[in-house]
């Protein structure tokens, strides 16, 4: 009888873990400027529309030429409440000020832990354009941060 007394509270934290009470964390952020011949694949050309093969992909505008950040979570992104929106905030070399992007996660995320978050078009239109500071933060519908991630010069006052 003490034994199984003993063990209870393995039991209960275990049965607790698999509810998927697990924290979402994001694992790694990178970023790069990319070009739409980056974007362009074979089956394109005989489709004329876009493939995205397994990524991913959010734009702040239907141009594919921007700086993305490749953000990658703990879990797929199918844990991610529906509806939930990644909002990037940006110091850019050409400006003082921080500004600020939404974009949406696609609700097909293809068991994928990665998503392409693009500042394209007008948005972001030079290659020249660099991010000094930025901070991600995706939030449910009703605002609460899910997670968040920033850069090391994000946290330092001006």
């Amino acid at each position: 009888m003490k034994r199984s007394l003993r063990t209870l509270p393995f039991l209960v934290l275990l049965s607790l873990s698999s509810l998927g009470l697990a924290e979402t964390r994001i694992r790694s952020v990178s970023e790069a400027y990319w070009t739409t011949r980056d974007f362009s694949r074979i089956p394109e050309y005989f489709t004329g529309k876009e493939y995205r093969g397994n990524q991913v992909i959010a734009r702040t505008q239907d141009d594919r030429e921007g700086l993305y950040f490749v953000l990658e979570l703990n879990q797929a992104l199918a844990t991610l409440p529906k509806s939930c929106e990644v909002f990037i905030e940006v110091v850019r070399s050409d400006g003082p000020d921080a500004k600020l992007y939404k974009l949406s996660i696609p609700e097909e995320t293809k068991g994928r832990r990665e998503v392409l978050l693009g500042i394209t078009g007008e948005d972001w239109n030079s290659r020249k354009i660099k991010s000094v500071a930025w901070r991600i933060e995706i939030k449910d519908v009703s605002g609460k941060v899910i997670a968040s991630k920033q850069s090391f010069l994000w946290g330092h006052g001006k």
